[in-house]
């Protein structure tokens, strides 16, 4: 049963803090501990989260909001479980944060937390809403609003992240896969396992069948479990149909296998988003500057306030890797990105999708580089042609000249205009101009794409463009950052849905850690007299409803 748990702290007459001197005290109030609660504790919304329970009368459940405010200590600090347990009753600074002063009333244990973790697993993958996520978003703003910091200017990059899974060969793939299977046979239906795979019940069987073969050996040897993982296929009896072993196999007979039903496919044709271990079915497989990668990708967004000197990530997705830059840029643009009305990328991020997605939103995008085929040298742009706005005609070239006639075909994304000779041959431009010498008419067609292309060129090494240059290569140090600070390549769970929620507790305190730093480098009070009067309240026993912000 859900249960609200009040972001107040009433001291009763044990609290430690009664009895520390007052120089202790101060240390406390300008701790981190003192941060947490006003800035995240305090803002985290619990009635978010009260899908996640039973409204039927029943035990109530652990504080939400105390759950949330662990979990980031957790990663705040780097402890494990365990550690984080301990800390939260020995710990005075993690009781403080979380505004508990009576144990009776607040028991946690490492199974309350494992809970938690599941219920917002279980609630993700079965309603698709991930309530987290949208809680991280809420407490950046909250963070944002308090720092006053100006989210105008952002930047975006991306990052390979391993999976929590062995790299498998294909052939102890298809073998794993197949010995699964057997193992659920064996359990359900063994009379149903046929003599061809009987192996597999014996002890050594993986190294025989695997690990002691020579490399002339290899072709047969995966047809031949490629034959049993058919058998096996056929032998599931119907009510075994919805398990994970059967239907993993099902996707690798159909992507091992070719069109004939038989023979293995070529290594060659198989697709990088094929099953790469049956323990992490969602991690895929990519190449990025001749490197392999299994697992995932993860694109950010990171708001910096130059004049602050602090950073929020404000937009993470945590995808298969074989999403391209151009599809993670074009998501990020459909999220809040609290504000941001430059955005500056790498030059993979480019499509003519993310311009016009871009441009409704009102963000002007910068490229610190564009990729693909160069263009021709000494040609002039095919933006330095006028086109008109409004009926979206070309109306003029680069020497002035008006067309005769102009067409532009939205279907297929072009413009088309045709220019007299005689304009062209008197035009001082005409030997870099990009028009097409035709029997009548000079004819000039521009696609979208190569339009949007040499307009974000035509920037490329002004003073401008220069200054986000160098902006967006700090983005490029935030990986480093999460991978030896937070651990982002060691994530002790599998599945992709299970690794965003790690992941959003760990971008939060990548958060919550730039907002710290910048009150207490500068000196300044996060809280205003409304924040302050809410601190007296918190001792009282009272709660404000409404968030008070202010700097």
């Amino acid at each position: 049963m859900y249960n609200r748990n009040l972001a107040g702290k009433q001291l009763n007459l044990t609290d430690p803090y009664l009895s520390y001197p007052k120089y202790v005290r101060e240390m406390l109030h300008n701790s981190w501990a003192e941060y947490f609660f006003n800035s995240i504790f305090s803002h985290i919304d619990e009635e978010r989260f009260s899908l996640l329970y039973s409204d039927n009368y029943s035990r109530p459940n652990a504080p939400v909001n105390i759950m949330i405010g662990l979990l980031t200590l957790k990663e705040l600090n780097q402890w494990s479980d365990e550690e984080l347990i301990g800390a939260f009753y020995f710990d005075y600074r993690v009781q403080y944060a979380l505004g508990i002063s009576d144990f009776n009333k607040e028991r946690i244990c490492i199974n309350t937390i494992g809970n938690f973790r599941k219920r917002l697993y279980q609630y993700y993958e079965a309603c698709g809403r991930d309530l987290l996520e949208e809680e991280i978003a809420a407490l950046t703003d909250a963070l944002i609003e308090l720092s006053g910091m100006d989210t105008s200017l952002a930047r975006q990059d991306s990052m390979m992240i391993s999976a929590n899974c062995k790299k498998m060969g294909r052939l102890e793939l298809i073998y794993t896969v197949n010995n699964n299977v057997v193992e659920l046979l064996k359990e359900h239906a063994e009379n149903q396992v046929p003599e061809t795979c009987q192996h597999y019940l014996s002890e050594k069987d993986k190294a025989n069948q695997i690990y002691r073969l020579k490399k002339e050996e290899v072709t047969a040897k995966t047809e031949q479990l490629l034959k049993e993982a058919l058998e096996l296929y056929e032998k599931v009896p119907v009510e075994l149909g919805h398990t994970e072993a059967y239907q993993t196999l099902s996707r690798l007979i159909e992507e091992q296998i070719g069109d004939d039903g038989n023979t293995p496919k070529e290594a060659k044709e198989i697709s990088p988003d094929s099953l790469q271990n049956p323990h992490e079915p969602e991690a895929t497989y990519r190449k990025k500057g001749n490197k392999p990668y299994t697992g995932y990708v993860m694109n950010f967004v990171e708001a910096r306030d130059n004049d602050k000197k602090m950073s929020m990530i404000v937009n993470y997705q945590l995808e298969p890797n074989i999403i391209s830059d151009q599809k993670l840029g074009l998501n990020a643009l459909e999220k809040d990105l609290k504000g941001a009305k430059t955005l500056v990328s790498g030059g993979t991020y480019y499509s003519l999708d993310m311009v016009e997605k871009a441009a409704e939103k009102s963000i002007d995008l910068s490229y610190s580089a564009l990729v693909g085929r160069p263009s021709p040298e000494g040609k002039l742009g095919a933006d330095q042609f006028e086109i008109d706005t409004e009926t979206e005609l070309i109306v003029a070239c680069p020497g002035g000249a008006k067309p005769l006639t102009a067409v532009r075909n939205r279907e297929k994304e072009y413009f088309q205009a045709k220019f007299d000779k005689k304009d062209c041959a008197a035009c001082s431009l005409s030997g870099s101009c990009i028009f097409k010498e035709q029997k009548k008419f000079n004819t000039v067609i521009i696609t979208d794409k190569k339009l949007g292309v040499d307009h974000y060129k035509s920037l490329l090494g002004t003073e401008e463009h220069q200054i986000l240059v160098d902006f967006r290569a700090g983005a490029e140090g935030i990986p480093s950052v999460l991978r030896r600070v937070y651990g982002l390549d060691n994530i002790p769970v599998r599945g992709l849905k299970r690794s965003r929620i790690w992941g959003h507790f760990k971008l939060m305190v990548h958060n919550f850690k730039s907002f710290y730093s910048y009150f207490k480098r500068t000196g300044k009070d996060p809280l205003s007299l409304s924040c302050f009067f809410r601190l007296l309240s918190r001792w009282f026993g009272f709660r404000q409803q409404q968030a008070c912000y202010g700097c």
